[in-house]
């Protein structure tokens, strides 16, 4: 697992360097980022950023397979306390995008690459439609990053 850390970190810089002066630490809405990297297929982990809460192999495998719309149920029954609320087109993926319900202003997002998959919950002091935008537009390229360097 300690090979796939360094993804972690470098998904992490991506976001917050992407990200607009409104959520970087310091702004109005200021985010913290938490990122869990594991298999596409099994959900299973590889690596996570300190803090990350616990979430089921197969409730991340589900939300591997709604991110790239081949299992849709995910939005009938979501995996507790996630609800989720629509997959997102992006330049070079489509992000499933939720909220957590019990932590205010905690969102979800989950993409895939061609072998991993990467579960991003990013806390946003202030939550408004823009910071939400904002933190996807940071994630999606975050992903594309890590596309590039072929995860």
């Amino acid at each position: 697992m300690a090979g796939w850390d360094g993804w972690i970190t470098f998904i992490r810089d991506c976001c917050v360097n992407r990200s607009s002066d409104d959520i970087k630490e310091g702004g109005a809405s200021a985010a913290t980022w938490y990122f869990r990297l594991g298999d596409k297929d099994t959900g299973a982990m590889w690596a996570a950023s300190p803090g990350f809460p616990n979430i089921a192999d197969a409730d991340v495998a589900k939300m591997s397979l709604a991110s790239t719309g081949d299992d849709m149920s995910i939005f009938g029954a979501p995996p507790p306390p996630y609800s989720f609320l629509r997959a997102v087109d992006c330049d070079t993926c489509t992000v499933l995008t939720g909220k957590d319900k019990t932590i205010p202003g905690r969102m979800c997002y989950v993409a895939r690459t061609e072998s991993a998959v990467m579960v991003c919950l990013v806390d946003i002091a202030n939550i408004n439609k823009g910071a939400e935008g904002n933190a996807l537009d940071a994630f999606s390229y975050g992903i594309a990053q890590v596309k590039e360097n072929n995860v």
